[in-house]
C-alpha cells in the first residue's frame, strides 16, 4: 500500500509541475506577443511621423519648384501643371512597383518578426 501512496503523490506532483509549466508557457507567449506588438506599433508610429514630415517637406519643395518653373517660363499655371504631371508620373511608377517596393519587404519583415530562425531553417530542409 505504501507504493500506491507513493505513486499517487508522485503523480500529483507531476500534475502540479505540468500546470506550472503550462502557466509559464502561457505567460511566455503573452510576453512574446506583447514584445512583437510593441515593435510593430513603434514601427508604425515612426513611419507615420516620417510620412507626415516628408509629405510636408515635399509639398513645400514642389510648391517652390512650381513657382520657380512658372517664373522661368513666365507662366505660373504651367509651372504647377509640370509639377502635377511629375507627381502623376511618380504615382504611376510607385503603383506599378508597389508589390516589389512595399508588399514584399513588409511581408518579409512581418515573417521575420513572427517566425523564429529555427522554424525557417526546418522549412528549408
Amino acid at each position: 500500500m505504501a507504493d500506491n501512496t507513493s505513486y499517487t503523490s508522485l503523480f500529483g506532483h507531476l500534475i502540479q509541475e505540468v500546470k506550472q509549466y503550462l502557466s509559464l508557457q502561457k505567460e511566455y507567449v503573452l510576453m512574446d506577443t506583447a514584445d512583437k506588438l510593441i515593435v510593430i506599433l513603434s514601427s508604425v508610429a515612426i513611419a507615420v511621423v516620417c510620412f507626415v514630415l516628408g509629405a510636408m517637406a515635399l509639398f513645400f519643395l514642389t510648391f517652390a519648384l512650381a513657382h520657380w518653373i512658372g517664373a522661368v517660363t513666365d507662366n505660373v499655371p504651367l509651372g504647377f501643371l509640370c509639377i502635377a504631371l511629375l507627381h502623376l508620373a511618380i504615382l504611376v511608377l510607385f503603383f506599378r512597383n508597389r508589390n516589389k517596393w512595399i508588399i514584399q519587404p513588409l511581408a518579409r519583415a512581418i515573417v521575420r518578426l513572427f517566425v523564429s530562425k529555427e522554424e525557417t531553417q526546418e522549412q528549408t530542409l
